[in-house]
């Protein structure tokens, strides 16, 4: 009795390791498939190929990042921003699905969106380059130069000898009122890039 119930056991672990085999060589020939076809132009087909998987498979934070790519591709803006969305709740702690969704955002004009996407990039990645820089140009555009000096100086301290982040800097503080602090700026900008003429415009 004994021995037949060791047997039932092993033979539905067997099973399930079987099942779990089968369902991932699907997902990687769905993903073979969608690859091929995207190579090929037909991003439609390349959207099916992953859209075929399994209900269980879907919940893949790869396959919701794929599919956010390839819906941006295709023009489907809303869909795309929901796959990414997905993908993001999925990986809590990436920033790939924050960065990939601005795209589809940006695409769709929500500009709000796009910058509070950026921020939660920065709570994230405290020294994000990219998201940096977007909130500090965002800031200057808006003409809250305070703020937008705020970012520069982050992203001067951690990159000093950017010229474009000390001209960011050095014309918000000048907007801003700042004007001592902003020669420095411009003075730092000289030094690196000789007769740089917006570094000159600056300092009259």
């Amino acid at each position: 009795m004994k021995r037949m119930v060791m047997n039932m056991v092993v033979v539905s672990v067997a099973l399930c390791f079987a099942g779990k085999v089968l369902a991932q060589d699907a997902l990687t020939d769905a993903f073979y498939a969608s690859y091929t076809a995207e190579s090929q132009k037909n991003v439609s087909g390349a959207i099916t190929a992953l859209k075929a998987v399994e209900p269980a498979e879907r919940d893949s934070y790869v396959l919701n990042l794929r599919l956010g790519w390839l819906s941006y591709l295709a023009g489907l803006w809303n869909e795309s921003i929901a796959y990414y969305q997905r993908a993001a709740d999925l990986a809590p702690e990436a920033i790939e699905p924050l960065q990939g969704v601005i795209l589809p955002l940006a695409a769709a004009g929500k500009t709000t969106e796009i910058a509070k996407t950026h921020q939660d990039i920065i709570k994230l990645d405290p020294n994000n380059y990219r998201s940096l820089s977007q909130l500090a140009w965002r800031s200057y555009l808006s003409k809250d130069y305070k703020k937008a000096a705020g970012h520069y100086a982050r992203l001067v301290k951690l990159h000093p000898t950017d010229t474009e982040m000390l001209l960011g800097l050095g014309y918000s503080q000048k907007l801003g009122g700042a004007l001592d602090e902003a020669k420095k700026q411009f003075q730092r900008v000289l030094l690196l890039s000789p007769r740089n003429p917006r570094a000159l415009e600056g300092l009259k």
